[in-house]
């Protein structure tokens, strides 16, 4: 017997696309869905189970953790308290390819949180991850659609090639105009803040600091030191 082909809707009827991965997500499933960056894996976050699925599908250490998508700033302040920088780097670069590792306002699954106090947030700027959180009135997962450590899928077929039928439902919005995953930062404590770059992505570290340099609040907050976890 041949393996189960992948339930697959196309955005070219966004509504139904949109409405079915609600259903798939609300009721415990995992759904691959476009993004500005690559193809997203997501699921609630809040339901131990489904996140069970996520962990497996991708084979992923759970102690890793997994970044969370937003509908909109307003959104993401049920799940944290935004410090002053903070306000001003999402006022610059959301909804787009800027996820902030900050700290979580009430506990999260330790598989989302990776048992850490603190979640990787995001607002992408692409209208299904968006429209989906909003119907669900909360977040989803948005790690990366692959096998972990595998190629990033910049179209849904790439996620396809590595998940199969571990996932209940692919949304197929063409190739996405993004070749990069987004790009991780935190604001460091102190006054004023360094960013600290978990991984440098779509958004350049480059272009991070010029639109930072140019805006009279943010020069009034961040210390202008960039610093590199991994160093």
């Amino acid at each position: 017997m041949g393996k189960k082909k992948p339930a697959i809707e196309s955005t070219k009827n966004l509504g139904k696309a949109v409405n079915r991965a609600v259903s798939v997500i609300r009721s415990g499933g995992l759904v691959v869905y476009p993004t500005d960056t690559s193809y997203g894996l997501g699921c609630d976050p809040t339901q131990d189970k489904a996140m069970d699925k996520l962990v497996a599908a991708k084979k992923r250490d759970p102690s890793m953790g997994v970044p969370l998508l937003f509908a909109d700033l307003a959104q993401c302040e049920t799940y944290h308290d935004f410090g002053e920088l903070e306000r001003v780097l999402v006022k610059l670069f959301w909804p787009g390819a800027l996820t902030l590792v900050v700290t979580a306002r009430h506990p999260v699954l330790a598989k989302v949180s990776g048992k850490r106090d603190s979640i990787a947030v995001r607002v992408p700027n692409h209208p299904v991850p968006r429209t989906i959180t909003r119907e669900l009135g909360g977040p989803i997962v948005g790690t990366s659609a692959n096998i972990s450590g595998g190629q990033s899928p910049f179209d849904v077929n790439t996620a396809i090639e590595q998940l199969g039928d571990s996932v209940d439902l692919y949304v197929d919005d063409g190739p996405s105009k993004s070749t990069a995953n987004s790009t991780i930062i935190g604001v460091e404590p102190g006054a004023p803040s360094n960013i600290r770059v978990y991984r440098e992505g779509e958004l350049t570290v480059e272009r991070l600091s010029e639109v930072l340099k140019v805006d009279a609040k943010a020069l009034g907050l961040w210390s202008k030191r960039i610093v590199y976890a991994d160093r």
